[in-house]
């Protein structure tokens, strides 16, 4: 006849979590270096002042001529003879007909009202004309 004695300490099994924590911020870091806040331009353009200004609406296409009166619709160059084609392209995803337009504060009159009317020959009224407050 054995006698089977119990132990006083319970065995456990340990599970080693400071590697998965390490993995977690890992992610966390590449997420948060990865992700844009917003949809901002990259051109740099040099915006008129206002004295009021409205908000700024995510989703929007943002339409930017720069002082050498290069068209850029979302930081991709477009020539003049392809914005009506791209506009009538585009205007489907459009959220709410949003559309900005970056006009640098040098850039011709002449090339701001053109791409206003492209706009409105793709069926786009409404816009905005982004400024600084």
């Amino acid at each position: 006849m054995s006698i089977k004695f119990k132990s006083r300490y319970r065995h456990r099994a340990l599970i080693d979590i400071t590697s998965l924590i390490d993995l977690v911020f890992l992610l966390v870091a590449f997420f948060m270096v990865t992700s844009s806040l917003g949809n901002e331009s990259s051109i740099t353009v040099h915006l008129p002042r206002a004295v009021q200004s409205g908000d700024y609406k995510p989703g929007s296409m943002i339409i930017t001529v720069n002082e050498d009166n290069e068209i850029f619709i979302d930081d991709v160059k477009i020539e003049m003879d392809r914005v009506l084609a791209e506009f009538k392209a585009r205007k489907e995803n459009l959220r709410d007909g949003a559309v900005i337009i970056r006009g640098d504060r040098k850039s011709s009159y002449e090339s701001i009202v053109s791409v206003i009317d492209k706009l409105n020959q793709a069926g786009i009224p409404k816009f905005s004309i982004s400024a600084i407050k």
